[in-house]
């Protein structure tokens, strides 16, 4: 039987879970000879690959994968990535997309979600799931965004359900952490309008007020339940939203950018750039392409 605490940490992660929107951008077929390699770069967008044939390596953020056919490999958005062949014939399907709420750190898809970077996918129909996305990708069905979407979540979903039974081994051990991630009430509303108001411009005394809580205590919390101060979350979520203006829409970047509260456009740019590596530019143009 679940405890109150443990149940409301469950709680928390059913309201992630219904607010989490992903937006697939992109997905195609790679295949690559031995000693082939992709030098280090910054990724500007989640990916989520399936290994087809042979094997290879991936660093993501510093750590090492090694990967061989049927594995699965989540690689978040923002981190360092850098991938080689290991084999004379390394092949993998690579999803493209973004998320609408901001969870591209690792250890938030982690702890959260219960987003495994790496697992082994028994499952045939799943396999397959990326093999249907090579084929939809190439149709003018009206329904081909709806299909790719829907794919892309299946994916996901099935990535999330296998490393929760790997998580499951250490439940136990693991409890206190579980309990001190939970996300406490008063960072939930600040976080829940910040959402829902991504172009104002929060300052420190404005949250403490609406949370009722002192301002020292807030950064506290927030920094225990995010990992981040307030106003890198609230920079984080504009530049999410900045990042989706950019696919869904042809707006200007500056059309963007005011209606994110950010009165200087250049500036704009500079927080974007230095969030996502590129400029919105050629977020977009490397996005669409």
């Amino acid at each position: 039987m679940l405890t109150l605490r443990e149940g409301r940490i469950l709680m928390h992660q059913n309201s992630v879970y219904q607010a989490l929107r992903l937006n697939y951008l992109y997905v195609d077929r790679y295949s690559f000879p031995k000693e082939w390699s992709y030098f280090e770069s910054i990724i500007p967008y989640s990916m989520i690959r399936l290994i087809k044939s042979g094997y290879g390596k991936f660093v993501i953020n510093d750590t090492e994968y090694i990967v061989e056919e049927n594995n699965i490999i989540y690689i978040p958005q923002g981190c360092k990535l850098a991938c080689e062949s290991l084999s004379e014939e390394f092949t993998f399907i690579s999803i493209r997309f973004t998320a609408s709420i901001p969870l591209n750190d690792i250890e938030l898809w982690s702890d959260t979600l219960g987003l495994n970077t790496k697992i082994v996918c028994n499952d045939v129909q799943v396999r397959d799931y990326f093999n249907q996305m090579i084929v939809e990708k190439q149709t003018n069905h009206k329904g081909k965004s709806f299909l790719l979407r829907g794919y892309l979540e299946l994916i996901i979903g099935y990535v999330i359900n296998s490393s929760e039974l790997i998580i499951e081994e250490d439940r136990y051990k693991n409890r206190k952490t579980l309990v001190e991630k939970k996300l406490d009430n008063r960072v939930q509303t600040i976080i829940d309008y910040m959402i829902n108001h991504p172009e104002k411009n929060m300052c420190i005394d404005e949250m403490s007020s609406m949370a009722n809580i002192s301002s020292s205590s807030l950064r506290r919390l927030f920094k225990l339940h995010t990992g981040k101060s307030p106003s890198a979350f609230l920079i984080e979520l504009k530049m999410t939203y900045a990042a989706r203006s950019l696919l869904e829409s042809d707006e200007s970047i500056s059309y963007i950018g005011y209606s994110l509260g950010f009165e200087d456009i250049n500036y704009f740019s500079r927080v974007f750039k230095k969030h996502f590596g590129v400029t919105p530019s050629s977020y977009r143009k490397v996005s669409r392409d």
